[in-house]
């Protein structure tokens, strides 16, 4: 009698513990780092980003660093996650980065330029964001409010083959994509 007491109270002591844990645990966060080097500017990608689809990863912090030398911060732009919904461990980013580019238009002028996308397939799910060298957002073909002579030029600059002069580029490849080093 004793023994099944005992055994009885094991089981609801497990039971009592099982229950105070989470249903299931959080999907871990990957750090991911990119970066682009420009003459004297450094543009870095960096995030945390969990699996969510297979392999493919949604972000739940993400940001561009722009520096000049010696490392000093010139322009940061943080990305800002979609509120979370229920079932989800983490809030996502909707934004994610395809490409950097640094070009130089045909009048000298050079800015930096992300490649984005969101996933889908549409003709609103890719767009350009045109930054300043310093890292300020001056265009983007997203948001009709951002439109700048700045933003036409670069997009000129990088659709005229006469004139087209990309300095330097880092395709991102893969960068949305789980790690599988562990």
């Amino acid at each position: 009698m004793f023994q099944i007491l005992n055994n009885k109270h094991l089981l609801m002591a497990a039971l009592a513990a099982a229950l105070s844990l989470p249903a299931l645990a959080a999907a871990p966060l990957q750090s991911k780092h990119a970066a682009l080097q420009c003459a004297d500017r450094r543009v870095e990608l960096q995030a945390d980003c969990f699996v969510y689809a297979g392999r493919t990863l949604a972000c739940t912090r993400q940001s561009l660093r722009f520096s000049g030398e010696g490392g000093k911060t010139l322009g940061t732009r943080v990305f800002t996650p979609m509120p979370i919904e229920e079932g989800d461990d983490y809030p996502a980013i909707e934004e994610k980065v395809g490409a950097l580019s640094c070009i130089e238009t045909k009048d000298k002028q050079q800015f930096i330029v992300a490649s984005m996308f969101n996933g889908g397939n549409c003709p609103q799910c890719e767009w350009t964001d045109v930054y300043s060298m310093d890292g300020a957002l001056l265009g983007s073909t997203r948001d009709r409010s951002r439109k700048s002579p700045a933003l036409t030029a670069a997009l000129e600059a990088l659709r005229d083959k006469q004139i087209r002069r990309v300095l330097k580029q880092e395709p991102l490849t893969g960068f949305y994509q789980e790690r599988t080093d562990r």
